[in-house]
Parts: C-alpha cells; structure tokens; sequence
C-alpha cells in the first residue's frame, strides 16, 4: 500500500509570474491599450493644445452612444471617429471646424430625439458634451501653457465621468469606460505634470 502522508494537498500547477501576468493583461486590455495610447500621445507632445481632441473625442463618442442607446456600439463609433480624425489630416482639412460641426449636429439630434428624457447618466451626456466642448475650445485660444492645464483638467474630469459610468455599466460598455478612465486619467495627469516641469 501507498504511502500518501508525503504526497502535497495542493496538486495545482505552480503559474510563474509571467503566467500571472499574462493573465492579468488579458482580463484588463483595456488598462493595457489606455496605457500604451497615453505613452504613445506623450511621446508625440505632451502639450495640451495637440491632446484636445482626445478629450473632444471621449465627450463625443460618449453623447453618440447615448443617443444610439445601445452601449456595445461604443466601440463601432470610436474606431469611425478615429478614423475620421486621420482622414481629416490625410486631407488636410480643419480638425477642429469638423468636429465642431459634428458636435453640434449631434447635440441637436439628441435634444430632438429625447434623449434628454432618457435616465439620468444618458442624459447628462448631452451637457457632458457642451462643457468639455467649451473647455477645449477655451483651451485652443489660451496660451499653450494656460491651454495644456485646461484639457489636462477637462481629461482628469472626463475620467470621472468614466468611473461613474464603469460602476453603472451604462451609457458605453465597460472596456471602453475603463479604456477611456486609464488613458483621460493618465494622459490629463501627464501632461500638467510635463508643462510643471
């Protein structure tokens, strides 16, 4: 008969730190691309004139899915609205003029398609929308260092807005909230700190 007092309890597998880590990317890839924009946006300028649109952008993207209603579609339109902004570029046409024009067609749609009575978080996307617009705006025709702290600021407000909707699970999925938190958060945090030093 066997022995089995010399035989371990805990049979699982010993998983390396590499294993672990691993695991930990693929269950938080959203926190991994945030991250990997944000160095990329950084390392392009981390000066808050050449970031607004991504602020823009998240506002805008936010205000579309509220007025699609439908939160896994979030994606859909944030890959078409950067691909947008590159072939504005590529063309050479005003960013700014465009997303502007963009911005207020959909806040228009909105108020007319009633998302105003929609619940609460949906709702607010509309005002969301008009106060990051505003700041950005702002931004654009202040100094660069004045500018840089304005969407630094409206970045790291934005990524409040991420949290909340990420614990409500309205409004956009939860992997581009969380996309969105890590990469407002991070880049609105680095480039105060870059126009600090």
């Amino acid at each position: 008969m066997a022995d089995i007092s010399s035989v371990s309890l805990d049979a699982r597998p010993r998983r390396s730190s590499a294993g672990r880590v691993l695991r930990f990317l693929a269950h938080r890839w959203p926190t991994a691309c945030g991250l990997l924009v944000t160095v990329f946006s950084v390392l392009d300028s981390p000066e808050g004139h050449s970031q607004a649109p991504v602020v823009f952008l998240a506002a805008l993207v936010y205000l579309a899915t509220a007025v699609v209603g439908r939160p896994r579609v979030v994606w859909i339109l944030f890959g078409a609205a950067v691909a947008g902004v590159v072939v504005l570029k590529l063309l050479d046409v005003d960013l700014w003029t465009a997303l502007v024009a963009s911005a207020v067609s959909l806040v228009v749609v909105a108020l007319v398609s009633g998302l105003p009575s929609q619940p609460r978080l949906a709702a607010l996307q509309i005002p969301i929308m008009l106060v990051v617009g505003t700041a950005v705006l702002v931004a654009l025709a202040a100094s660069p260092a004045l500018g840089t702290y304005l969407v630094g600021a409206a970045l790291i407000g934005h990524a409040t807005l991420d949290v909340i909707v990420w614990r409500a699970d309205k409004v956009v999925v939860r992997s581009l909230a969380e996309f969105c938190f890590v990469l407002d958060f991070t880049l609105g945090g680095a480039i105060i700190v870059a126009q600090l030093l």
